[in-house]
């Protein structure tokens, strides 16, 4: 079975704070212009008509120290919940990802979502992973099984894997941004014959696509930072083809 062609916007790593107080501890990071950028963005994005939108992990830039902390919590939940509003009413399937930025059970109250929807022919699976010692991305428990079983599963449609962390490339300089296992997870989506395109976020400086045994790998970059930028995919499923192109604010 072949999907359609698709066009898919993907956009990452805001790291927004409105009510959340302060800004990000890294100054490129503007985080309290997120409020105004985000939705210029959002308005052109739509105007491109994309058949999915996808933002891709760190939403908020929820402190590290005292993350549970009550007004951290209150807070965060109400930054996550004006991500949510704004996405709300857009006329097309958005799949929004937490990243090691965000509170984790703050994200999944705030986004009850699938991870597991159709879209033009084409299974869109998102995975919802955390880092484990030393800031390693890991994908475990249920992800995995979700991982593992859907490319051995009887669903023949292509598939898109959506997630925060990076599978390919591996990109560790300074801070470790893919999977600790990311080589095995390529050559297990690889073996399935079943994915097309993974899309990633969390390396700032992003990844332009790539194909490696017939699969794209994309890293968008961090829209935090100037220019303020996106990526917009138009892909072939059936065939594999990709075309992209990126936009930005400034």
């Amino acid at each position: 079975m072949a999907g359609f062609p698709m066009r898919i916007a993907h956009i990452s790593d805001l790291h927004l704070r409105h009510h959340l107080q302060g800004t990000s501890a890294v100054p490129t990071r503007l985080s309290r212009q997120m409020v105004e950028l985000y939705p210029r963005a959002l308005d052109r994005i739509v105007s491109a008509a994309p058949d999915l939108i996808v933002v891709s992990g760190d939403l908020v830039d929820h402190p590290f120290e005292e993350m549970d902390r009550a007004d951290h919590l209150a807070a965060g939940e109400q930054d996550l919940r004006w991500h949510a509003q704004i996405l709300t009413g857009l006329g097309m399937p958005v799949v929004v990802l937490p990243g090691n930025h965000d509170h984790l059970p703050l994200y999944h109250q705030v986004f009850d979502q699938e991870t597991d929807l159709d879209v033009k022919g084409t299974r869109i699976l998102s995975f919802a992973d955390v880092e484990g010692d030393d800031n390693v991305p890991r994908r475990t428990n249920g992800e995995r099984a979700r991982f593992e079983a859907c490319l051995v599963d009887d669903d023949p449609r292509p598939q898109i894997h959506l997630q925060h962390y990076l599978v390919y490339p591996r990109r560790d300089e300074g801070y470790p941004h893919t999977y600790e296992d990311g080589e095995q997870m390529r050559q297990a989506m690889t073996e399935s014959g079943r994915v097309r395109l993974c899309l990633s976020g969390h390396y700032h400086l992003g990844h332009e696509p790539e194909c490696v045994d017939g699969i794209w790998f994309a890293v968008a970059p961090a829209f935090c930072e100037a220019p303020h930028a996106w990526r917009v995919y138009d892909l072939e499923p059936a065939g594999g083809g990709l075309t992209w192109h990126q936009e930005q604010l400034s």
